[in-house]
């Protein structure tokens, strides 16, 4: 299957051609990096939350060859890439499996904001001991 660079067995595959079909839907082809959890193993499919990316019908040509060669690095250093990156959630509706694309827009912002701060010199960090206080977590005098 494109978007793979295991074999994943028949069940899995099942839900991977799922994702192939609404990733064609938005124009493109989802190639998996990571799974995310919510692993769920049902009589003949098996799913779970995936990230990778979402790349354009044109460049996903020039994709694969990174992706199957195992460019990891090149991928990565390559900006081009960066707003292709994605999320995949299942939904379970009964017997009916679907997935939805999704950005998590907030969780990027908050990266931005981590990676800018540490780049202007203004990220401030604490022990994490002083964390587990606020939290209330070991400590000795609760």
């Amino acid at each position: 299957m494109r978007g793979l660079r295991t074999n994943e067995g028949a069940k899995f595959e099942k839900y991977f051609a799922i994702i192939e079909e609404e990733a064609k839907k938005l124009g493109g082809v989802f190639f998996s990096e990571t799974g995310e959890g919510r692993d769920l193993d049902l009589e003949d499919i098996e799913v779970c939350g995936l990230a990778g990316w979402l790349v354009p019908f044109d460049q996903a040509d020039e994709f694969e060859a990174l992706y199957l060669g195992r460019k990891d690095k090149e991928i990565w250093d390559n900006d081009k890439w960066d707003d292709m990156y994605i999320f995949v959630d299942y939904i379970l509706d009964g017997d009916n499996v679907s997935v939805k694309f999704d950005k998590y827009e907030y969780d990027i912002k908050i990266f931005e904001e981590y990676e800018a701060e540490k780049e202007a010199g203004t990220l401030s960090t604490r022990p994490i001991e002083e964390l587990w206080k606020e939290l209330k977590i070991n400590d000795p005098d609760q």
